[in-house]
């Protein structure tokens, strides 16, 4: 069952002036509730700027954006209440940080939404937790915290929200593969752990092929393909003509089906890779027993 839906959705930069940039044109498409999708795209997809729309940072040109059966926009002087239901971590999300402790950062959001202290606290020590923040950096400055530490706080200041959709434009952007690993293994315990819909935006597809359910591609503005992430990887072709990779996995499998290996064209992580080439393995051996008269 999808949660956010678009219709038709347009969004043009500097209308009518020289600089004019159509990013998005007349894009449809729907997020499915309680899994994490892969928002996948080049530097000017549209990628960045269709998830600033789903929360009412951007407003379309055109089109409608439903988020839990409803239109956004219907009340626009209520779009801040969108964004209680949709919390997003935006690119480089430290740049987001002000607060004079890591404490009061990540209760901003619960105490604009006019929780009360108890509830306010509980969650800012449960996301905080969650994320990985002891107690001793919650009274530090976010400005002395290290870059990866520094997004573990923009995320736990969303978490304490409890939006029913999460949204991160590229979480792991900048970090080293133990600082990938930590968030975003992170955020797929945490989507398992609660059921909140989540949408990642990255270009990198190994990324999305182990962390995400379902993924979604961008180009030129457009959706270009969707669907499970082996139904999208296996388009290796479609996804190469138009300037964008495959898992490197992906396109190591279909190095050994050129060579006549036979191994099926959706193999998109490492763990699916080893399962193939076994049963090929068993399947070769049965065949050399019974030639052999074993």
């Amino acid at each position: 069952m999808s949660i956010i839906e678009l219709k038709d959705v347009s969004f043009v930069y500097g209308k009518k002036t020289p600089y004019e940039i159509n990013a998005l044109d007349c894009v449809s498409l729907e997020f499915e509730e309680n899994l994490i999708t892969g928002l996948i795209g080049h530097t000017g997809s549209g990628k960045s700027t269709l998830v600033q729309m789903l929360n009412g940072i951007l407003r379309p040109s055109g089109g409608t954006v439903i988020v839990d059966g409803e239109d956004i926009w219907k009340k626009p002087k209520k779009i801040a209440k969108v964004r209680y239901k949709v919390g997003m971590v935006m690119q480089y999300p430290e740049y987001q940080l002000f607060a004079d402790t890591v404490k009061d950062d990540i209760a901003y959001g619960p105490k604009n939404m006019g929780l009360d202290k108890d509830e306010i606290e509980t969650r800012v020590l449960e996301s905080a937790a969650f994320c990985g923040i002891d107690e001793e950096t919650l009274k530090k400055s976010p400005f002395d915290l290290s870059g990866g530490q520094k997004r573990r706080v923009a995320l736990a200041g969303v978490m304490a929200m409890k939006p029913k959709i999460l949204v991160l434009d590229e979480p792991a952007a900048g970090l080293d593969p133990r600082g990938r690993r930590e968030i975003l293994g992170g955020i797929k315990k945490y989507q398992a752990e609660s059921g909140t819909t989540v949408i990642i935006v990255s270009h990198s597809m190994e990324d999305m092929a182990m962390y995400c359910d379902r993924a979604i591609v961008m180009a030129n503005g457009k959706m270009l393909t969707h669907g499970t992430c082996a139904e999208v990887f296996s388009q290796s072709e479609l996804l190469r003509q138009n300037g964008l990779d495959v898992p490197e996995i992906t396109a190591l499998m279909a190095k050994l089906r050129e060579r006549g290996v036979d191994i099926p064209s959706d193999i998109y992580t490492v763990g699916g890779a080893y399962s193939a080439l076994l049963d090929r393995y068993k399947f070769a051996s049965r065949g050399k027993e019974a030639e052999n008269g074993i």
